[in-house]
């Protein structure tokens, strides 16, 4: 009468894969960077490298510290033609 679920079954219609679309190295190209990506509808995940999220906060722009720009790998094309279309000069 009940079917039994599997629990060790992936639902391969929810697994995202995520990529590295761009890693940053300051918050002025991480804030047009995200601005861009919102804009253009771009769902992301920023990812500070070693302790970069808290040092950021103590230090400011200061520190170079990097964060990566992850994206689902379906719309990682999509997202790297949007922003090459961005110079930082």
């Amino acid at each position: 009468m009940f079917m039994k679920k599997d629990i060790n079954k992936k639902d391969d219609a929810n697994q995202i894969e995520l990529v590295v679309l761009k890693t940053v190295d300051n918050n002025v190209e991480l804030a047009m960077l995200k601005g861009v990506l919102d804009d253009s509808g771009i769902p992301y995940i920023l990812k500070d490298r070693g302790a970069g999220g808290h040092m950021r906060i103590v230090s400011g722009d200061s520190a170079p510290f990097s964060t990566d720009i992850l994206v689902d790998k379906s719309i990682y094309e999509k997202a790297k033609k949007i922003i090459e279309q961005i110079t930082f000069e």
